[in-house]
């Protein structure tokens, strides 16, 4: 059954746009290279004003896969791991939803 990885990023108030826009840029060009991975995009929030949009993440991302095996593949790649390692230190926190589809 297919999923949509859906994840929500919440930078530190020092981060730079400079860091939000290479994080983006590698989540589109470094993670959609994951083989598992059917399709991937990202982006920042519209700022559409209503009660119940969340603006108050930096960007986002969302990608899907065929099956849990292959969100598990993605989860320990090489390629992923890196991702993580380098861009971490600019969170306070993520949300992640995984959705089936």
């Amino acid at each position: 059954m297919p999923i949509l990885h859906s994840v929500f990023f919440y930078f530190k108030e020092d981060i730079s746009s400079d860091v939000i826009e290479a994080q983006t840029k590698a989540i589109v060009t470094d993670l959609a290279k994951i083989e598992v991975v059917k399709w991937i995009k990202a982006g920042a929030p519209f700022g559409i004003d209503r009660d119940v949009v969340d603006n108050s993440y930096g960007t986002s991302l969302h990608l899907e896969v065929e099956s849990k095996q292959d969100l598990d593949a993605y989860q320990t790649h090489p390629i992923h791991l890196n991702f993580v390692g380098q861009f971490k230190p600019n969170w306070t926190g993520i949300k992640v939803f995984d959705t089936k589809i």
